[in-house]
């Protein structure tokens, strides 16, 4: 038991020898190291993240800035395509009210043609003038996906009825 005691006492004279001249023990030395250590992870740790997050603040307004410009950019063609579509059905309406005045079939078979060919063309022109204000209203996405196709198709449709019915009833 003296051996333990005696053996206690020397270790802390010479920790508290040690501790007076402010060097460290090993034990201490350790310990400091992985405190330093552990800053060091924790500040790296944090430097990190707010580059991260740095990061994706400024992916975040390039992608807004992105869709913010393809939006305008779709929004300005779907303008050009509404307007010219506009034109499209003015034009078509414009052609077949001179056809119409024209266009006098003599015979009740040729005039019962016409009239069903009249009332065609008034429904393919009333379609491409629905789909027109369709497109007016619609936002950019249904626009691309829905409308302008439908638009697209109506004005064909309205085009190619004009153009059999000018072919065939013009020359009489």
């Amino acid at each position: 038991m003296i051996k333990a005691r005696m053996t206690f006492a020397v270790a802390m004279a010479l920790t508290l020898g040690m501790t007076a001249c402010n060097k460290k023990t090993p034990p201490e030395k350790v310990s400091d190291a992985g405190k330093s250590a552990g800053e060091s992870v924790n500040d790296a740790a944090k430097a990190t993240g707010k580059a991260v997050g740095d990061a994706a603040k400024a992916t975040g307004t390039v992608i807004g800035d992105a869709a913010k410009a393809t939006g305008e950019y779709l929004n300005q063609s779907k303008d050009a395509a509404v307007k010219a579509a506009q034109e499209t059905i003015d034009g078509l309406e414009k052609k077949w009210q001179d056809l119409q005045a024209k266009a006098a079939p003599v015979t009740a078979e040729a005039k019962a043609d016409f009239q069903k060919v009249k009332d065609r063309m008034a429904q393919a022109l009333a379609d491409a003038k629905a789909k027109l204000v369709e497109a007016k209203d619609a936002s950019a996405d249904i626009w691309q996906q829905n409308v302008k196709p439908a638009l697209d198709a109506a004005l064909q449709k309205a085009q190619t009825l004009y153009e059999d019915v000018a072919a065939k009833f013009s020359n009489n």
